[in-house]
């Protein structure tokens, strides 16, 4: 097991990989998580056996999204530019990413889960992009949403601002699977 501090990486042996988020309880994404993220994955998928990414949230949730702070005019460009290329990252990369979502997946967690290929979820998991509420939208969000849940469900999260509990993200194709361990069954799957 590889440690950093606010992201750990687990290997769980036959080329498969946990990426956690490990600030807990809300593990914030900022731009130390963002670039601790991109970190291991670029020098993880260099290791020739590496097939898969699990993206899982230390304690209770996932994520509750990304850094209020570092959105403040004079840092937001900068968190946005690392977000994304962290994203590019993943998209890049020719390793499966799978989410593992337990309690909140909010904002830019729920975009960091969106990206990977498969998402597996609890039941109880609440999803959603509440940046509308702050008087921001949420660009990648707007971007990514569409492919996994289509536009009109997308549309519903992105201008409501609103909150999905496992079941309906299930539903509406945010989430693959539900899953009473979605770290076990992630692995499983792999």
């Amino acid at each position: 097991m590889i440690q950093h501090d606010c992201v750990r990486l687990k290997d769980e042996g036959n080329g498969i990989y946990q990426l956690v988020l490990n600030r807990p309880k809300g593990n914030i994404i900022d731009a130390e998580m963002v670039a601790a993220l991109k970190h291991h994955i670029l020098m993880t998928s260099e290791i020739a056996d590496t097939r898969v990414f699990v993206v899982s949230g230390e304690g209770p949730h996932f994520s509750f999204g990304a850094s209020v702070e570092e959105h403040q005019p004079e840092g937001v460009a900068d968190m946005l530019r690392g977000l994304h290329d962290l994203l590019k990252t993943m998209v890049a990369s020719n390793i499966t990413f799978l989410g593992a979502v337990r309690g909140y997946c909010l904002g830019g967690g729920l975009e960091v889960a969106s990206f990977c290929h498969r998402v597996f979820a609890t039941s109880d998991s609440k999803c959603g992009q509440p940046e509308i509420e702050l008087g921001v939208f949420a660009p990648v969000a707007s971007v990514i949403l569409p492919l996994r849940c289509g536009q009109a469900a997308a549309d519903d999260l992105l201008l409501s601002g609103r909150t999905v509990g496992g079941e309906e993200a299930c539903a509406m194709g945010l989430v693959d699977e539900i899953h009473e361990d979605p770290v076990t069954r992630a692995v499983g799957w792999a």
